[in-house]
């Protein structure tokens, strides 16, 4: 027993050993003649070609507004239909001078942006006239919620809010925003309802103000990252102040009661892609990947060639690497997707990544939220070294294959996603705990290699014989 235990653990050195070229297959000259383990070593070229999806899952309550062209992978327009959870009536219902609302004002705040900071940009605000389903995906049609012949306002503005002051951005965090000016009549028919008891719910309130669609009607060049919006209605209310000499004074102050996006409601992101038709060319040398919702790269395993070199063995690893082109040398180009960013000061956050999944698991992974296994789906980030995206190991789901298939090619799907993380705290240090993955909504693109040492797997397999 103590001589099997001693081979079991040379042996997965000798396997980790046989991953690394500068090794080799150092070891094996110690064994016993009478145990054998015997390594087998094959590399095959992968297929892969682009393909383009109609949507994705998105549910979320953060929506990209825009409309941005890269010369390399087409055009993106982004828009979203949101609807709002209502502040609880007015707090200063009974003081309201003249019963009459001054303003109400759409903020948009967004974290950032890609593109041009001043190119100038239109949005128009619709109206919501039917009830929100909760269909998350990507292709939703505006027309089937909202009256898209009355727009409730047009806004111009450019990415960088020149109404902003440098310092108030550097103080704030860069928390950029825009202020879109809605009809008035929107505020008082609320404070009339209000007055009269009428909303009393929030079904009663989404029922009287179902919601807004935004989309830019003028302008190309800049794409805004919204992190949150809010209604202010603004009005003015009587108070009363204590003046220096003790006497009492009534006086007039603004205040504001807001509806707002919220988890609790239901927000339709809608992505149009305009894909030059080299991306879905066949391409000896390129394959491509774009977010959102456009593009995504679909890899061939050649199932049948891996048992013809190896058989039907037990993988002890098979490595998947994918080489990237270098991005396209203009001031605004895309950024990569996978370019993880991990916070060590943070608890939590969400960070890129990319997934490789086979598609038939594609719709219940995002709509289950689930995280990568190492079983069935994988997850990996740019190295920025090596200029690739590198699986370790992906033996699981190709021996998987193998054992269901071993006539039939695995196809896989690389898809760009954002896993949000925690932090955990152990003996060896911090750990990054991936707990949701969604698509990646952010806009980004990369070209892959292919053909050759561009885009392979390498597998090794091993056999272990123990006689007593």
């Amino acid at each position: 027993m103590k001589t099997k235990g001693f081979l079991i653990c040379l042996l997965l050195g000798i396997i980790y050993m046989a991953c690394d070229d500068s090794i080799g297959r150092v070891g094996l000259g110690i064994l016993p003649d009478e145990d054998k383990i015997s390594i087998f070593d094959t590399t095959v070229v992968v297929g892969a070609r682009t393909i383009e999806v109609d949507s994705v899952y998105a549910k979320t309550t953060s929506g990209f507004l825009g409309d941005f062209y890269d010369p390399s992978y087409g055009n993106i327009r982004s828009s979203f239909i949101c609807q709002y959870y209502p502040s609880v009536g007015f707090p200063y219902l009974d003081s309201i001078v003249g019963n009459k609302i001054d303003s109400v004002r759409l903020l948009v705040y967004y974290s950032s942006y890609i593109g041009d900071s001043l190119a100038p940009m239109e949005v128009t605000v619709y109206p919501v006239i039917k009830a929100l389903d909760e269909h998350f995906y990507t292709n939703v049609d505006p027309n089937d919620y909202c009256d898209m012949d009355n727009p409730l306002a047009k806004y111009s503005y450019t990415a960088r809010n020149l109404n902003i002051p440098d310092d108030i951005l550097q103080e704030y965090g860069n928390a950029y925003y825009i202020s879109i000016p809605l009809p008035v009549k929107i505020g008082q028919d609320y404070l009339d309802k209000v007055k009269n008891d009428e909303l009393k719910t929030v079904g009663e309130f989404l029922d009287f103000f179902p919601g807004t669609y935004l989309t830019t009607t003028f302008g190309t060049g800049s794409m805004l990252a919204v992190q949150e919006m809010d209604i202010l209605v603004y009005y003015t209310r009587e108070t009363t102040l204590k003046a220096e000499n003790g006497n009492d004074s009534i006086a007039n102050r603004a205040s504001a009661a807001a509806f707002n996006v919220t988890k609790e409601i239901i927000q339709l992101n809608r992505f149009e892609n305009k894909n030059p038709e080299f991306l879905l060319e066949d391409n000896p040398d390129k394959v491509f990947l774009k977010s959102p919702a456009g593009i995504f790269t679909e890899l061939t395993i050649p199932i049948q060639e891996i048992t013809k070199g190896i058989g039907k063995k037990k993988f002890s690893s098979v490595r998947l690497s994918l080489r990237a082109y270098h991005p396209d040398e203009w001031e605004y180009s895309l950024p990569f997707p996978g370019v993880s960013n991990y916070n060590s000061s943070s608890q939590n956050g969400v960070t890129s990544k990319l997934l490789l999944i086979e598609p038939d698991s594609v719709a219940n992974f995002f709509q289950m939220r689930q995280v990568a296994n190492a079983q069935t789906s994988y997850t990996t980030s740019f190295n920025s070294s090596t200029y690739s995206y590198d699986f370790n190991n992906i033996s699981n789901i190709v021996q998987n294959a193998i054992e269901k298939a071993p006539d039939k090619d695995l196809k896989l799907w690389l898809i760009p996603v954002q896993t949000t993380w925690t932090a955990q705290q152990s003996y060896s240090g911090t750990a990054y705990v991936d707990y949701l993955t969604s698509h990646y909504l952010y806009p980004s693109g990369v070209t892959l290699k292919k053909g050759g040492d561009n885009l392979q797997v390498r597998v090794i397999a091993t056999d272990l014989q123990i006689n007593n």
